[in-house]
């Protein structure tokens, strides 16, 4: 009688206990229909994170301090910016709520698939012109299904038809994630179609990305893709561990924000302090980095002491690489160098943390 009892204490206890987590942790954000073959799905069923029982933590993917904060509190290194992605699947969407929750960029969905008008995202307008009324950056994105380049150009001619016109500033991204892709084409194929659609793009005026899960980063879509666009990586984790660069991090697809019913994706702007490596010579030095990409720029500071008297010297952009300093370098004098890196977004200029410094003799 008395195990009778205990079991129904314990069971009632773990039935509560499912039912508050339930209550705080949102379903997850989904796109219908037209994803389930992508890596949102598993068996026909929404993927569910690793970190369920994290993303309790109150001031999940939230700015506290000054710093973004992940699903476990820990800081997220090079975020500089916050923002959401949305499709028809988020019903009609209170911007101003939405603005006023800190929310920083939007990528709205424009629909998926070739140029057809009943692949429009029926909700791309009305969330077009509710972020313009509101002064919400954004940017848009393309579900694609193209396994020839002949589908790319009909998909960018998608997008194009339904931007034109607006006051698009972020960039128009290149949703490869359906599985129909990597079962239909090779890498060879793949890098051919990821740049026809963005050549298109670029072509018309636009800044252009490709947005994927990390494994298709890392695995499936050859590096030589992304030589003129950005990456948006989707790693739904309390970190993104992609060792390439990037621009945009999809966080979660269980974010939460006022003026939305339901889960939303958050994603964060990254702008992470790059690695500096310095050579010298008698009478230059040769500044090098590892962070890239289009848009962003390098500045070189130096300074004769390691922590003070740092002045800038040099502004360079961040695809050369290097930067080669005319400098003559006093004999056995010690000289410090950093560098931080900075983008320009919608009018306003956005900064990584410094480097560590590096120490040359001349």
């Amino acid at each position: 009688m008395m195990k009778n009892k205990m079991f129904t204490r314990v069971l009632g206890m773990t039935c509560a206990l499912i039912m508050a987590v339930t209550a705080i942790v949102p379903v997850c954000a989904k796109e219908s229909g037209d994803q389930a073959n992508s890596f949102r799905y598993e068996n026909g069923q929404a993927a569910v994170q690793a970190s369920i029982f994290a993303d309790v933590y109150p001031n999940a993917w939230k700015k506290i301090a000054g710093k973004y904060r992940s699903s476990n509190g820990s800081i997220i290194q090079g975020a500089i910016a916050r923002g959401i992605d949305v499709s028809h699947n988020q019903g009609v969407i209170d911007w101003k709520k939405v603005k006023a929750d800190g929310v920083d960029f939007a990528i709205i969905r424009c629909g998926y698939g070739a140029n057809q008008r009943e692949q429009d995202d029926r909700q791309w307008l009305d969330n077009v012109l509710e972020c313009e009324k509101y002064g919400i950056p954004y940017g848009a994105y393309l579900y694609s299904y193209a396994d020839t380049v002949a589908k790319a150009k009909s998909e960018a001619a998608h997008v194009l038809r339904l931007v034109r016109g607006h006051k698009i500033t972020y960039p128009i991204y290149y949703d490869l994630e359906d599985n129909y892709i990597l079962s239909h084409t090779n890498a060879k194929q793949r890098q051919k179609i990821i740049q026809t659609f963005t050549s298109i793009i670029k072509k018309a005026g636009y800044s252009v990305g490709v947005f994927a899960p990390k494994s298709w980063f890392e695995k499936e879509l050859p590096e030589a893709s992304f030589n003129q666009c950005e990456k948006w990586v989707a790693h739904w984790s309390t970190k993104c561990t992609y060792q390439g660069s990037y621009q945009m991090w999809q966080a979660t697809n269980r974010g939460t924000v006022n003026g939305i019913n339901g889960a939303v994706d958050i994603n964060f702007l990254m702008l992470p302090a790059a690695k500096i490596t310095v050579k010298a010579a008698k009478k230059k030095v040769k500044v090098f980095w590892n962070q890239k990409g289009n848009g962003i720029k390098v500045q070189v500071f130096c300074s004769t002491k390691k922590n003070k008297g740092y002045k800038k010297i040099a502004t360079v952009n961040s695809m050369k690489g290097k930067a080669v300093i005319k400098k003559k370098l006093k004999s056995k004098k010690k000289y410090y160098f950093k560098i931080r890196t900075l983008k320009s977004v919608n009018g306003r200029i956005y900064y990584s943390d410094y480097s560590k410094s590096k120490k040359i003799k001349g």
